[in-house]
């Protein structure tokens, strides 16, 4: 070894010590509730929910006599009693059984602690305790710590936490942070519906399945929310295009009967409604409502060259770093014969 290089071990956790009599008796007894667990989870009975809880926790105390904390085995009893708790609190919450959920979901927290992915289910899960009881500004933050995770997960989990966040700052009439919500779910969505798209899995020639559906409903949802706080701004013209576009997706690849559909159209009426007969926004909520182009009528060259690009494109520097001093005067020099209309 090099002189004045240290060399670095690899901490190996060993398992707990146990007897050899009294480990075989534990393993035992884990085989055994292990397949309790199973049967357990077969049913769908409340009794059968809440002998599974028991079981997992169990199964989980045993796993810890027998292996090491961040062993395979604990991690992994800690990932499936965490799933446990969410799901039964989801369904407390469903019933309103607010405090027996509460309970689950602290656990869940106390168990989540190895998985990003167990962390963020259960803060979402508990932005929705906190919302159902009229505590949105916790439920804000539990949303928000959440989302600080799965924004770097590749799924659509960060879309639906954008739009619940959208829904919670909106009744705390935070009408601007919650369109920004909004805006982000939209990306987040089209960036997992845009592979679905180029496989051929969301297109008329093919039959479009469940997960296609679902993602689509997600997008509608997102335009509906978008359009929502564009009306409680009074920008009805852009409230009009979103209901619209939502109307357009849930046309093309929802059910006729899907509740989304009938939600779109109420709003976009009471919204156009609000609109000059003039208005620019009820001709483009016209061509939306129509459907989607096609592919013949689409135009075929692109109105932006290589040599139209750069004035699209935000100045960022040319030696890499970010810009600390504008391109021009900020207000100097400017003069109101240079204003649009003038």
């Amino acid at each position: 070894r090099a002189p004045g290089v240290v060399a670095c071990r690899r901490v190996v956790m060993a398992d707990p010590y146990l007897p050899p009599g009294e480990r075989a008796a534990v393993e035992k007894e884990l085989e055994e509730c292990e397949q309790l667990t199973g049967e357990a989870r077969v049913g769908d009975s409340e009794t059968d929910r809440q002998q599974l809880l028991v079981c997992l926790e169990r199964g989980l105390h045993l796993k810890r006599r027998l292996y090491a904390e961040h062993s395979p085995q604990v991690v992994n009893a800690c990932r499936l009693l965490c799933e446990a708790c969410n799901n039964t609190a989801a369904r407390m919450l469903q019933s309103e059984g607010f405090k027996s959920a509460l309970a689950l979901l602290k656990r869940a927290e106390e168990v989540a602690d190895k998985s990003a992915a167990d962390r963020a289910v259960t803060w979402n899960n508990l932005a929705v305790y906190y919302r159902r009881t009229g505590k949105l500004r916790t439920a804000a933050k539990f949303l928000e710590r959440a989302l600080a995770i799965e924004e770097h997960f590749d799924n659509a989990d960060a879309a639906q936490t954008h739009l619940n966040l959208c829904a919670t700052l909106s009744q705390l009439q935070r009408h601007s942070d919650a369109i920004r919500h909004a805006q982000s779910a939209l990306i987040r969505i089209y960036e997992v519906l845009s592979p679905m798209m180029l496989n051929g899995e969301l297109s008329d020639a093919g039959e479009v399945d469940d997960l296609c559906r679902e993602q689509v409903s997600v997008l509608c949802i997102a335009y509906h929310n978008l359009a929502v706080e564009h009306e409680y701004l009074k920008e009805f013209d852009a409230a009009l295009c979103g209901y619209c576009s939502g109307l357009r997706w849930a046309n093309r690849f929802l059910d006729p009967g899907h509740q989304l559909l009938g939600i779109l159209k109420k709003a976009s009426e009471t919204v156009k409604a609000k609109l000059p007969q003039n208005s620019a926004a009820l001709l483009r909520a016209s061509g939306l409502e129509s459907g989607f182009p096609s592919r013949a009528g689409a135009s075929q060259q692109s109105s932006v060259g290589s040599s139209g690009m750069a004035p699209l494109m935000t100045p960022r520097g040319e030696d890499g770093d970010l810009r600390t001093e504008p391109l021009g005067s900020m207000d100097e020099g400017d003069s109101e014969e240079d204003e649009p209309g003038n």
